[in-house]
C-alpha cells in the first residue's frame, strides 16, 4: 500500500491550490475528486487577490481566456448610484477553467497524483489518527491509502467533517437564495465594472467575465426561491430587468447554459484540524456569498495549511493555522452577517433622497470634508465596517493622523 505525505479530498481550488503549494516543496500528494475536469460548480467567482495566482504560477494562463480587468465598482439605489476605482483589479473566471487550470499546474509537479472520478468512501484510523483513506472509482473498484495527513477539501457540505464530527462555532442558518446565470450580448459599461444593486431587499450583481459574456446574480428573499425554481429563466430574467436600466441593457441578450441556484449557504466555522486532518475551503469555512471573498479565502487557506504541514514542528504550525485562519476570515464573516441580515427594502423617502443627493454637488461638497465623521458615527455598532474602509482607503492614500491633525488646527470648520 502505498504512503503519501498528504491525502486531499477534493481537487477545486482550495485542495488544487494546496497540492501546488505542497508539490513545490517536494511533498508525496494524492489529490481525489469525484468530479473530472473541466467541469462547473457553484461559485461566487470574484477574484480580486490575483496575487496568490501569481504565486502559483498560473496567472497568465487563467487571464488567457480574455478575461477583462475590472478595476472600478458601481452601486445602485433606485436610479441613482456612486461610483469608485478599487485599490486592485478583479477578474471573473469560470470555475470549469479556473479549476482545470489549477489543477494541471498541481500535476507538473513529480510527487502529486491526480485520481478524478473517485469518491471517497471513509477514514482509516489507527489508535485515535487519521492515517489514510478508502476510495472507490466508477467501476465500484475500492483502494485503500494511507498517508500522513488527510485534508478535506471537499465543499460545504464536507464528508470529511461529518466523518470527523468536527465541531462548528459562530453558527448562522443560511440566509439567502442565490442564483446566477451566464449571459451573452448584454450592453456593457464604457469601462469593466463590478456592478451591484440594491433593491427591495434584494441584491443584484453583474460581474463582466470576457468580451461579450457576463455572470448575472441575484441573492432573493427566502420566499422567493421556491416560486424562481419553477421557471428559474424567466423569473429570473423578469426579476433583473427590474434593476436600473437593465431591460433596456438585456434587450437580445442569451443565456448560456441554465441558471444555477441554491437556497444559501452554511454560515460556520469549523474545527480546523486534528491527529491526521486538517479542512481547508467551504469545508472549514463557509458564509454567505453576497461580499465575494469565497475563492480568495479558499486561496488564503491553502497557503496558510501548506505552510503548516511543510513546518518541523507540525503540530505547533497547525495550531497556528486555526488561528491565523481565524484571524483573517473572523472580520470578513461578521461583516457579511451583519451586511446580509440588514438588507431591508428601501422606504419612498429613502430612495427619493439618495438619489437627489447623487446628483447635488454642493451636498457632496459639504459632506466629503466629514465623511470619516459621519462613517464612524452611522457603523458605531459595527466598528470592522468603519476600520475595514479606512484599510482600504489608505491604499488610496488616506492618512488618519493627518486627518486628525487637519481637524486641530481647523476646530470651527
Amino acid at each position: 500500500m502505498k504512503q503519501y505525505d498528504v491525502v486531499i479530498v477534493g481537487a477545486r481550488v482550495a485542495g488544487s491550490s494546496l497540492a501546488i503549494r505542497l508539490g513545490q516543496q517536494g511533498k508525496s500528494v494524492l489529490l481525489i475528486d469525484k468530479a473530472s475536469f473541466p467541469s462547473d460548480t457553484l461559485s461566487t467567482h470574484h477574484m480580486s487577490h490575483t496575487d496568490y495566482l501569481e504565486q502559483l504560477g498560473v496567472l497568465e494562463e487563467v487571464e488567457a481566456t480574455g478575461l477583462r480587468k475590472i478595476e472600478r465598482m458601481r452601486t445602485y439605489i433606485g436610479s441613482a448610484f456612486v461610483e469608485g476605482p478599487r485599490p486592485n483589479y478583479t477578474i471573473i473566471p469560470r470555475r470549469d477553467h479556473l479549476d482545470y487550470v489549477l489543477l494541471q499546474k498541481a500535476m507538473q509537479y513529480d510527487g502529486v497524483e491526480v485520481r478524478e472520478q473517485h469518491s471517497v468512501k471513509s477514514l482509516l484510523w489507527d489508535d485515535g489518527h487519521v492515517v489514510g483513506v478508502e476510495m472507490e472509482n466508477k467501476k465500484g473498484q475500492q483502494e485503500q491509502v494511507h498517508s500522513s495527513w488527510v485534508v478535506g477539501a471537499d465543499g460545504k457540505h464536507s464528508n470529511i467533517a461529518k466523518w470527523l464530527n468536527a465541531s462548528e462555532y459562530e453558527t448562522h442558518e443560511p440566509l439567502r437564495p442565490v442564483l446566477y446565470g451566464y449571459y451573452r450580448g448584454i450592453e456593457p459599461l464604457s469601462k469593466p465594472t463590478t456592478e451591484i444593486f440594491l433593491h427591495e431587499g434584494r441584491i443584484g450583481f453583474y460581474f463582466p467575465m470576457e468580451e461579450g459574456r457576463d455572470c448575472l446574480g441575484l441573492e432573493i428573499h427566502p420566499s422567493e426561491f421556491k416560486e424562481m425554481m419553477k421557471d428559474p429563466k424567466a423569473q429570473f430574467e423578469a426579476m433583473y430587468k427590474e434593476l436600473y436600466d437593465m431591460e433596456r441593457r438585456m434587450e437580445g441578450a442569451e443565456l448560456e447554459g441554465k441558471i444555477i441556484g441554491t437556497k444559501g449557504m452554511p454560515n460556520h466555522f469549523r474545527e480546523a484540524y486534528g491527529p491526521g486532518w486538517a479542512l481547508v475551503g467551504d469545508a472549514g469555512h463557509s458564509k454567505d456569498p453576497s461580499t465575494g471573498l469565497g475563492i480568495n479565502d479558499a486561496f488564503m487557506q491553502s497557503f496558510l495549511l501548506a505552510e503548516a504541514l511543510t513546518s518541523e514542528d507540525v503540530e505547533g504550525a497547525l495550531e497556528a493555522f486555526r488561528v491565523k485562519r481565524d484571524e483573517q476570515l473572523l472580520p470578513g464573516f461578521q461583516l457579511t452577517i451583519d451586511y446580509i441580515k440588514s438588507l431591508r427594502e428601501w422606504t419612498m423617502n429613502e430612495v427619493a433622497l439618495f438619489q437627489t443627493m447623487a446628483a447635488n454637488p454642493m451636498v457632496w461638497n459639504k459632506l466629503v470634508p466629514r465623511l470619516a465623521d459621519h462613517l464612524k458615527e452611522d457603523t458605531k455598532e459595527m466598528p470592522l465596517l468603519y476600520g475595514s474602509v479606512l484599510m482600504e482607503a489608505e491604499s488610496f492614500g488616506y492618512q488618519e493622523k493627518q486627518e486628525s491633525v487637519r481637524r486641530l488646527s481647523k476646530p470651527n470648520e
